[in-house]
């Protein structure tokens, strides 16, 4: 049988968020200021859907979606906060205030901050009890970049923050961060629930939450105690899906667990100057070198742990489409069969990987987006020794899983003396990256395809495996 992974679109391109005073680290180019509003404004009277304006003809306009979103959300707590917190919500009373270069900032702080301490930002400001945005340099390359849910996540997100004050929670940054992260999932919940007037949800737009959680992240190497620390991608993408899926009430226990310590966080800052000095990345040859010995030594001992043998497999091919063909289950695979495809197959027992399209790709973001890949064919060879490799999507995101209990081994240093891979500061965020470059956009996957998943989908796969380990994933011999 042959598993093959076709890349589904472009590699995302990435960066690392900046110090900030808001929530966002992104800069866009634009010229023209914009004018306070101390309310929500007009009725909007209809819904925005995809490909839709308000007017229900043209896309909807940036500050359109922001009005709508600003709505949304403080209706969403209107019917919430009392159940969650006891005691009747309270609307935003400082009002919420767009601002660019040439318009009044706004009256957060005496005197109030300059343009460019908060330019490309979005923020809560407990003092003046007000939402603010930079409707200029921020809004609309969000809106271009991501569309007009994921501007709804950040104004989520904020609207977070305001929940915090008005519950009295306290805590370090990044629990106040993550907790933001989770109440914005915890709305997109309740609008794919049916519940929104203004919005509707799709798997597209999951994805680019994904996709903008990582332009969102820290740098790599942030410790999770700086008080400017708001999160790995993988941290807020995690956050944002317990509340996409648990509800606000997951997201309002937050508090506790981060003071008993039963919450993870893995952002991690470096602890050698090699790893640091490397970026957290290894060489690809160096890393081509050990990464099957590791893999083959994880896999020994959780084949050992369900009572059975491993075997290595037989080896990890590079191709290149262009002149190379492989065989496989009596087919001939050649030229686009395999641009951007990594594969196992169990007639030769060997991994195929794109090494002219997928692995320079990869290697680009970095050596565990690399692993990750690897780490999941060999996932698909564990289940094909265990009689459980049928190519749905349901194996499918099962290898993902287990790929995140390989990365959870890395993370613990657990497996002595024949681990020969620990994770590194951002490795995860790597991982996570590579998803983005190839899985399903389509909205028809179901347990009856053969399809990948979609990011959102082999994202939770992932940090199920990584968080819970194999008992999360079903893993190969287990029913």
């Amino acid at each position: 049988m042959l598993l093959v992974v076709l890349l589904a679109g472009a590699l995302l391109s990435t960066g690392c968020a900046s110090e900030r005073t808001g929530d966002t680290g992104l800069t866009f180019e634009g010229d023209e200021g914009s004018q306070p509003s101390g309310d929500l404004g007009d009725e909007i009277d209809e819904p925005i859907a995809p490909g839709t304006g308000l007017d229900g003809n043209d896309a909807p306009t940036s500050e359109e979606v922001v009005q709508a979103a600003l709505t949304d959300v403080d209706a969403y707590w209107s019917r919430t906060y009392e159940d969650l917190y006891g005691t009747p919500y309270q609307p935003i009373s400082g009002g919420f205030w767009p601002y660019g270069p040439s318009s009044e900032q706004p009256p957060c702080g005496s005197p109030p901050p300059a343009y460019e301490d908060i330019a490309g930002n979005a923020f809560y400001c407990p003092s003046a009890d007000l939402v603010a945005w930079d409707d200029v340099n921020l809004v609309p390359g969000l809106y271009d970049q991501f569309g007009g849910f994921t501007l709804g996540i950040v104004f989520a997100h904020e609207f977070g923050h305001a929940i915090q004050e008005r519950s009295g929670t306290d805590g370090p940054t990044i629990m106040r961060e993550l907790q933001a992260d989770c109440f914005a999932g915890a709305w997109t919940g309740d609008v794919a629930a049916g519940n929104s007037e203004y919005f509707d949800v799709g798997v597209s737009d999951l994805d680019k939450a994904v996709a903008g959680f990582l332009e969102l992240r820290d740098g790599v190497g942030v410790d999770a105690g700086n008080p400017a620390a708001h999160g790995t991608g993988f941290d807020r993408i995690g956050a944002f899906a317990e509340g996409y899926e648990q509800g606000a009430e997951r997201c309002a226990e937050y508090p506790d667990e981060f003071a008993a310590g039963e919450y993870v966080v893995v952002e991690v800052p470096f602890t050698r100057q090699d790893d640091f000095d490397r970026g957290g990345n290894l060489p690809l040859d160096q890393l081509w070198d050990i990464l099957d010995e590791d893999l083959d030594d994880f896999w020994t001992k959780r084949f050992e742990q369900l009572g059975e043998t491993w075997t290595p497999i037989a080896g990890i091919v590079p191709v290149d489409p262009a002149v190379d063909e492989v065989e496989c289950g009596g087919d001939t695979y050649r030229g686009e069969e395999l641009e951007g495809a990594s594969f196992y197959c169990t007639d030769s027992d060997t991994i195929y990987i794109d090494e002219a399209g997928l692995l320079p790709a990869l290697v680009e973001v970095g050596d565990y987006a690399v692993a990750t890949e690897i780490a999941r064919q060999y996932a698909f060879a564990a289940q094909a020794r265990l009689g459980d490799l049928d190519n749905t999507l349901a194996s499918n995101l099962q290898a993902d899983c287990l790929a995140g209990v390989y990365a959870r081994s890395g993370f613990a240093g657990d497996r002595g003396d024949g681990q020969q891979l620990s994770l590194s500061p951002g490795d995860l965020d790597e991982a996570v990256i590579g998803f983005l470059h190839n899985s399903d956009a389509s909205q028809a996957v179901d347990d009856g395809d053969s399809s990948v998943g979609t990011a959102f989908q082999r994202f939770n796969a992932y940090r199920a495996g990584f968080l819970e380990g194999p008992d999360a994933c079903n893993a190969p011999g287990d029913g």
